[in-house]
């Protein structure tokens, strides 16, 4: 049985949960496979407009599974597969074309703190406690999730973060940009309120204008200027784009069918 739970009993939404309790739901190297491969699977339904990435028990993500790692540590060509693998399941999170919201309960720290990062959006609850304690365990932060983490909350407050190694509250976490929203409710119905208007505009206007940003924020555009200008021509000629201009003349509420 999959430690990955996907929840499509919503139209349009999927809930996606880490479910390994016993491990703060840290992933092993089949979690993570699952993850990317339960995002991958979502991103080729284009009925799905929203999903939302928890963890069971009141937990996010404690990152890697450090007892699962250890076992293959000392294989070189074993340990380098585990490491693409978390990486794969970072990129299918990251690159799915519908927007992916971070309900976060408890601990969010290490890998689970990158995993979060590759979502668009983070809401949080009370009990949220976001860190990247590398410099507690003599170890260097890999370059992309770096990247990621200046990105969301600047050179500056990525630095203390770094350095310091702390554990971070959800005031602190909110206060530097990691958090985009609180809740003192249910952290998944947050996040799916906070995603509600999202799932109702145009699938493709989101898909091009996320994959956009995710270019320009990792340096790629030019490298990428090909795909992205055959994105921003796809919505011109889209359905949608005709249906939005219907609707608005017609002062009605456009139905967006994503082509």
């Amino acid at each position: 049985m999959s430690d990955i739970l996907v929840d499509r009993s919503r139209e349009g939404v999927a809930v996606v949960t880490i479910n390994r309790p016993h491990r703060r739901n840290a992933c092993d190297f089949e979690a993570w496979t699952d993850l990317k491969a339960a995002f991958a699977d979502l991103d080729r339904d284009p009925k799905v407009r929203l999903a939302v990435l928890t963890g069971a028990g009141g937990a996010f993500c404690a990152g890697d599974d450090i007892v699962a790692f250890s076992a293959v540590r000392d294989d070189v060509e074993r340990a380098e597969i585990y490491r693409k693998r978390i990486q794969e399941a970072y990129a299918a999170v990251q690159q799915a074309a519908f927007p992916v919201i971070a309900a976060i309960s408890g601990v969010c720290v290490g890998g689970g703190c990158s995993l979060a990062m590759c979502c668009d959006f983070r809401v949080g609850d009370a009990s949220a406690r976001v860190g990247v304690p590398v410099a507690k365990l003599g170890l260097v932060y890999p370059t992309i999730q770096l990247q990621r983490l200046a990105w969301l909350i600047g050179a500056s407050n990525a630095r203390r973060w770094l350095f310091e190694a702390g554990i971070y509250d959800i005031e602190e976490s909110y206060r530097v940009g990691f958090i985009d929203a609180l809740t003192e409710g249910d952290v998944v119905e947050a996040a799916l309120e906070f995603g509600r208007d999202m799932s109702a505009r145009a699938p493709l206007s989101i898909a091009g204008s996320k994959a956009q940003m995710n270019a320009i924020l990792a340096g790629h555009v030019d490298a990428q200027r090909q795909a992205l200008d055959a994105l921003v021509d796809e919505a011109d000629k889209s359905e949608d784009f005709r249906e939005a201009a219907a609707a608005f003349a017609a002062k009605r509420t456009p139905r967006f069918l994503g082509r």
